[in-house]
Order: structure tokens, then sequence, then C-alpha cells
């Protein structure tokens, strides 16, 4: 699907990503695969039908999303499942990847959809040791846009969610305590995306701040802070819906 995707394939990665929750769903019902897997292969999903404009069937599918999340908050995963935090983090980054830079011969694209652990050491180390300039990149921007908060916000926006992305890989890698680190990150995300209503149209700012909301509440899924992750995706699905 990630490979379709990239090479504008659109509607056949739309396709096979329905098949792939398709069997996600199956070995759910089974008790195969984790509540949360799920929920996030769907938030994945509508997000990919929102971008190929089918606004309705994404709607459907955040309702699923929306009601699994409900059950997970109620009663928590239906069995116990060790590490998972690899499905949370590949699905996360490939969101991102139409944010990243153009590929170059000395810095190819990373091979977003597959999971972090398998992507080669080269690559893998350049992401990483990318990070300490896009943190500097970050508060460069955020300074700019106390000053000229119309002209810097829309882009400190957007660089600040690469950031929270390869951060996020950052401390999957490391640690299934992901909660402290990188609680604060996707705070300030939601905050600058609620901030962004004064600078930019109601339509881009609602459906920023529908992905902050998204970002945090996904990652709250994978901190398993539930009832937390059910209280953001509520408020996306009313944004967005």
């Amino acid at each position: 699907m990630a490979e379709l995707d990239a090479a504008g394939h659109h509607d056949a990665a739309l396709e096979t990503f329905a098949d792939f929750v398709d069997v996600t769903r199956a070995e759910v019902d089974e008790d195969r695969s984790a509540l949360a897997i799920l929920i996030w292969q769907l938030v994945q999903y509508a997000g990919m039908l929102g971008t190929a404009g089918q606004r309705v069937e994404a709607r459907g599918v955040r309702q699923h999303a929306l009601a699994l999340l409900s059950e997970l908050d109620k009663t928590g995963e239906r069995k116990s499942w060790s590490n998972i935090l690899s499905w949370w983090a590949t699905l996360y980054a490939l969101s991102g990847r139409s944010a990243e830079p153009a590929p170059l011969p000395s810095a190819p694209t990373p091979p977003f959809g597959f999971p972090f652990l398998d992507w080669s050491p080269d690559i893998k180390q350049a992401y990483i040791d990318g990070l300490p300039s896009l943190e500097e990149q970050v508060a460069r921007l955020r300074e700019a846009a106390r000053t000229d908060p119309r002209g810097h916000f829309p882009e400190l926006v957007a660089l600040h969610r690469r950031l929270s992305i390869r951060s996020a890989l950052y401390w999957e890698k490391r640690s299934h305590r992901i909660l402290k680190p990188l609680r604060p990150i996707f705070n300030e995300g939601v905050a600058l995306a609620r901030r962004l209503v004064d600078v930019a149209s109601a339509e881009q700012s609602r459906e920023t701040l529908g992905q902050a909301l998204t970002d945090r509440s996904m990652f709250l899924v994978a901190a398993q802070q539930y009832g937390e992750a059910y209280d953001d995706y509520r408020q996306v699905v009313d944004l967005l819906d």
C-alpha cells in the first residue's frame, strides 16, 4: 500500500489498505489481533479516504474507530498483547510521508510503511541524526511566529508535526515507556493547531486541529491512556463530521 501510494497510485493504495483493514478486523473478531491495531489502521484509512475526497466514507470509518475506542476505554483489550508500539509508529510515520523533503541521491527517502527497526542502518541513523536540526528549526519558527504569526504559524505547525513523528520513532525503538517523553510534544502540537485559527481559514484550521487531535489520540492509545484517547477522538469526530 505504501509503495502504491508513494508512486501516485492512490486508488489502488486505498483498495489495498481496505483489504488490510478487513483482514485485521477478522483477526480481532477471532482474538488474533489487538483492538488498538485495528483502531490505528481505521484512523489511517479514514485519513486516506479524506485525502481522496471520499468524505462520507471517511466519516463512517471514523465513527467505527470511535466505537472501538469506546470499547477500549470501558473494558480494555479483549486479551493481553505483547509490545505492539511498532504498529502505531509505522502508521504514524506513513501518515507524514508527503511532508518529508524530496529525496536526493545523497539523502534517499526512508521506507515509510516498513517498521523502523527494518530500515537499513544508514537510513535509520540519518533519520535520527536529523532530530536536533528539526528541533532547532521548530524553535526558530516558534520565536518568529511570536512577532509574525500569519507569516510563520502554518509552517510552524507543519514542521512541528514532522518533529513529533521523528520523535515517536526515536522513542519507540528505545522503550515502551513513551508517555512521559512524548506527551509534551503531542500536547504542543494540539496547542499550536488551536492557535492556527487566528491566522488561517476556518477550513484549514479545522482540518489542522483535527489532525493534531487525531495524532495525540492515537499516541494515547499507544500509551494505554484509553479514556484520554477517546476524549480526543470524540472531538475529532465532532469537528470533522
